[in-house]
């Protein structure tokens, strides 16, 4: 599937025009220089297939040990893909990435920040928190207001392409090479020779081709009986049958077996309707604007856990961790190491967040609460330190924690009135995050989770 994608992409590339050089900045003796293809001259079957196609690099780039060294391949087609995918290579070097420019989340700095928005793709924005593709890397981007979001989009899927494609040229053992003025593929399908690999790739058989073998057997051992052959040879050809039986058998068995566990785990559907969103700390220090949006709508309350508050305080104090919740809940994909520059932004954006819910719970506000991490509600922020010494885990956990006080699973509303039935849970929580590790926690006790981009879009708030 991913070599035909990728095939298909390539020769929508290469059909694609590319856009003239103007003679003033063409060179002497390059007078048919071909110039580059432009993002917004992609045909759109290409612009369907390219999200497809960056979902899976992002998988390879995550999972480097699955692809690399090639795996062995029985119809012997392994190689076409590294071949397919220096085509592309090929196609994508003519291809200008740089028409709707990108930015990084340290930007230039914090005076052109109301200029640019956040880039979020939608293959991402679907993806989110999907476990085969936690390990692949995000790094968050910005584009100017003015911009294209569909060319800019496309452009960012080229960029992460051509970085996917790079590091295929960058293995210990490289897959593809620039030789003779472009890409070919290096990479070779290891054939098994030894009794070992041999005994390998007879486990991976499946079952239709152990039936044939085990036919091919039973006709090998009536040959030999009626011409006669030795019975050293006919001996050998029944114990093969008979292992080849029992490890289908084996097989067999084991499908049973894997079988019956799904049966005993039953489905589980989760209904959601958002009224208390519950906010991390990097919310308050990168999406400030869009929570005071979500206040204003009055459709939903805000929780913010005490812990966050806390947090906060530190930030903008100047603290550079605060609970050790992870990173420092200011750890997030732009505050790795943070230099003196950035570190003064943090710690005033953590200070706008404070004197913003301050103003808020002395205005008594109808839509903002704040809870510690036994489930006890505030009217006043006033006194916020809270010993959270006998508390287990970090900070994430204390701020799960404030989430489940609202996920009051009882048996008798979501058991299935069938024996075979969905089991059905109802949440009105929604936790807003960033952070991925926080995301995959509380996704492993069934709360709902979303980045506040994300959120805004399905609200259809601001």
């Amino acid at each position: 599937m991913f070599s035909l994608l990728v095939q298909r992409c390539t020769e929508l590339l290469r059909d694609t025009p590319a856009e003239p050089i103007p003679e003033e900045e063409r060179e002497e003796g390059d007078e048919w220089e071909e110039g580059m293809v432009k993002v917004s001259a992609f045909p759109l079957d290409l612009r369907e297939l390219l999200p497809s196609v960056k979902v899976w690099s992002d998988w390879m780039l995550g999972h480097p040990d699955q692809w690399n060294p090639p795996p062995c391949s029985i119809d012997g087609c392994s190689s076409g893909v590294w071949r397919s995918l220096a085509d592309l290579c090929n196609a994508l070097a003519r291809v200008d990435h740089g028409e709707a420019p990108l930015y990084k989340a340290d930007g230039d700095g914090d005076e052109g920040d109301e200029e640019l928005r956040l880039l979020l793709l939608e293959e991402d924005r679907l993806l989110a928190g999907f476990v085969p593709l936690l390990a692949a890397p995000q790094e968050p981007c910005y584009i100017d207001l003015t911009r294209d979001t569909v060319i800019a989009a496309d452009c960012k899927r080229v960029t992460v392409l051509k970085y996917f494609l790079e590091a295929l040229c960058g293995q210990e053992q490289p897959l593809l090479a620039f030789k003779g003025g472009k890409y070919v593929s290096m990479a070779t399908s290891p054939q098994p020779s030894s009794p070992g690999d041999a005994h390998s790739r007879h486990d991976s058989l499946t079952e239709r081709e152990s039936d044939d073998v085990i036919v091919e057997a039973e006709s090998s051992v009536s040959e030999g009986d009626e011409g006669g052959g030795s019975e050293d040879d006919i001996r050998e050809l029944r114990a093969r049958h008979s292992a080849l039986t029992n490890r289908l058998a084996q097989q067999q068995r084991r499908r049973d077996k894997i079988q019956a566990v799904l049966q005993t785990c039953g489905q589980l559907e989760l209904e959601v309707r958002p009224l208390f969103l519950v906010p991390d700390t990097n919310a308050f220090i990168d999406h400030l604007t869009s929570l005071k949006t979500l206040l204003q709508s009055g459709t939903y309350i805000l929780v913010v856990p005490l812990i966050v508050i806390t947090e906060l305080d530190g930030l903008a104090k100047g603290q550079e961790s605060c609970g050790g919740s992870g990173g420092g809940r200011g750890g997030g994909g732009s505050r790795g190491n943070p230099g003196a520059t950035h570190a003064r932004a943090v710690q005033e954006k953590a200070k706008v967040a404070v004197a913003f819910l301050e103003r808020g719970f002395e205005a008594r506000e109808p839509c903002l609460r704040a809870l510690t991490s036994r489930g006890s509600q505030l009217e006043s922020i006033a006194f916020r330190s809270e010993d959270t010494s006998g508390q287990q885990g970090n900070n994430d956990d204390v701020i799960l924690s404030c989430c489940l006080h609202y996920c009051k699973d009882k048996a008798k509303d979501f058991m299935p009135a069938q024996r075979d039935g969905p089991v059905r849970l109802r949440r009105e929580v929604v936790l807003l995050t960033d952070d991925r590790n926080l995301r995959v926690k509380a996704l492993t006790r069934n709360v709902p989770v979303r980045d506040i981009p994300a959120f805004l879009t399905w609200a259809k708030v601001g």
